[in-house]
């Protein structure tokens, strides 16, 4: 299974323009923080099996950083659990639980999305980019790689808000 990806973020800075980036950033970590539970139905499933549940929870960590705690169970039934805690400036940042990444690195996007990498050796393993709906119910996500096995893949995910 390679579900493990989704975080959100904050940054700082002291120059005007850094501090609208980090009035942005801000916006798009608190709209993030919370609950979200993978709608299996509206997802698009392109490469493996379809996960039987995927549960993403990010809180606010402080000091400009959130952290964030993925869960699922892989059509197997196999569990997978992946935790890290970052910033949004695209800072390296160690992810614990998950052997198919080391280091995640976060930043924010055109639009109010938030895109985030994967690494394992310094090499990217999988990607991400998410952005919460206007009404702040669902959370849409696109994210793709190689799984732990080597399996190659692409989802298109709806996450709603618990």
């Amino acid at each position: 299974m390679s579900k493990k990806l989704l975080s959100m973020l904050l940054i700082a800075g002291a120059s005007p323009l850094w501090v609208a980036s980090a009035a942005f950033a801000g916006d798009v970590a608190s709209a993030m923080v919370g609950t979200w539970k993978l709608n299996v139905d509206k997802t698009q499933w392109n490469g493996p099996a379809a996960l039987k549940s995927y549960t993403v929870t990010v809180t606010d960590a402080g000091g400009g950083k959130v952290k964030d705690v993925a869960q699922w169970v892989d059509a197997d039934g196999t569990p997978g659990k992946v935790e890290y805690t970052a910033s949004l400036d695209g800072t390296p940042s160690p992810v614990t639980g998950y052997p198919n990444a080391d280091t995640v690195k976060m930043k924010t996007g055109k639009g109010e999305w938030l895109h985030l990498t994967l690494l394992k050796g310094g090499k990217p393993v999988e990607w991400g980019r998410f952005k919460v709906s206007a009404d702040g119910k669902t959370l849409h996500g696109t994210e793709g790689g190689s799984d732990e096995k080597g399996t190659k893949y692409r989802w298109v995910e709806i996450f709603d808000r618990q």
